[in-house]
């Protein structure tokens, strides 16, 4: 096995953990460097920095802070290994995280990605184990067709990812928005090669805030962006059909998502703005995720709500 395959990116944005990530990234034996970009509004991120100072320690300050996406994309400007490893700055990887993802790729060969069952620790001190129902070892394509959902599309921390994949011209040709960057690097990495998962929790992670949102724009950001990368899986394999039924299945999943966020936070007026503009993107797959149950009833209940407004008025 090679030594030092792996850079690991820090997108820092001032948690009370980033001293406990660091250090833990820094233990790793097979990151070849850590690379960290300062978002925060303080001077904490750059002591806790030079108080770590060494040889594969890498650190800037952009001018102006940077979303995660244009984070990210700036910490592989600067990264060299075949590898990469983004890491969240409430984030703490345990002592062989690197190290058996790693060894994982090379058992197995031809690997795009690997991750892992992870834990999150809530704000009250509530542990929860996330962890995914696929074998530890899946060849070839297959997967993406069958268990997408499995995916942590959100999760794109707990990854080890090749550096080529989200290098390529599609991704970095994506729109910058907070879910898609994971979203598209996820589908991409499951398209371009095969995929490994351990049933290891090798990632802590502290919930510090809500990662949610109730922007309409950004919703239909990530339905743009997926459908791009969606076109690139259907143009790349043979598989035509099985590739539009994943489509739809995975469009109607974040059309649904997104619908029942907005109905639970009563922003009726903007859900139904974003069922009509992701009409004009994708008619089936919103037709689809307006039939679910789940969506069928939170409407019922918005209806029978404005029903006893209107009467006691």
């Amino acid at each position: 096995m090679e030594n030092a395959k792996a850079d690991i990116l820090i997108s820092a944005y001032g948690s009370a953990h980033f001293e406990q990530c660091l250090r833990s990234a820094l233990n790793q034996r097979m990151a070849s460097s850590v690379i960290v970009c300062d978002n925060s509004g303080s001077d904490t991120v750059h002591e806790t920095v030079l108080k770590y100072a060494c040889e594969k320690l890498f650190y800037f300050k952009p001018e102006k802070i940077l979303s995660r996406h244009a984070s990210c994309v700036r910490l592989l400007d600067m990264s060299s290994a075949p590898w990469v490893r983004f890491l969240e700055d409430c984030e703490i990887l345990s002592e062989n995280s690197l190290e058996k993802r790693i060894e994982q790729s090379d058992t197995f060969g031809g690997i795009s990605m690997t991750f892992s069952s992870f834990v999150t620790i809530t704000p009250d001190g509530k542990k929860e184990r996330t962890s995914y129902n696929m074998p530890e070892y899946i060849k070839g394509t297959d997967y993406l067709f069958n268990v997408f959902a499995e995916v942590p599309f959100l999760r794109f921390t707990n990854i080890l990812i090749r550096r080529d994949i989200v290098m390529s011209a599609l991704f970095q040709g994506l729109p910058e928005k907070p879910d898609c960057f994971a979203s598209a690097a996820v589908i991409l990495a499951m398209a371009e090669g095969n995929l490994v998962y351990t049933a290891e929790s090798l990632v802590q992670r502290y919930e510090t805030s809500s990662e949610e949102t109730l922007d309409i724009e950004s919703m239909l950001d990530e339905t743009e962006c997926i459908i791009d990368v969606m076109n690139y899986v259907e143009s790349a394999t043979g598989e035509k059909k099985r590739a539009a039924k994943l489509r739809r299945e995975l469009l109607s999943c974040i059309f649904r998502r997104n619908l029942l966020l907005l109905l639970e936070k009563n922003h009726y007026a903007d859900a139904r703005e974003y069922v009509s503009e992701s009409l004009q993107n994708d008619g089936t797959s919103v037709t689809s995720g307006l039939l679910h149950l789940s969506v069928i009833s939170h409407i019922l209940t918005a209806i029978m709500r404005s029903l006893r407004i209107y009467r006691k008025g």
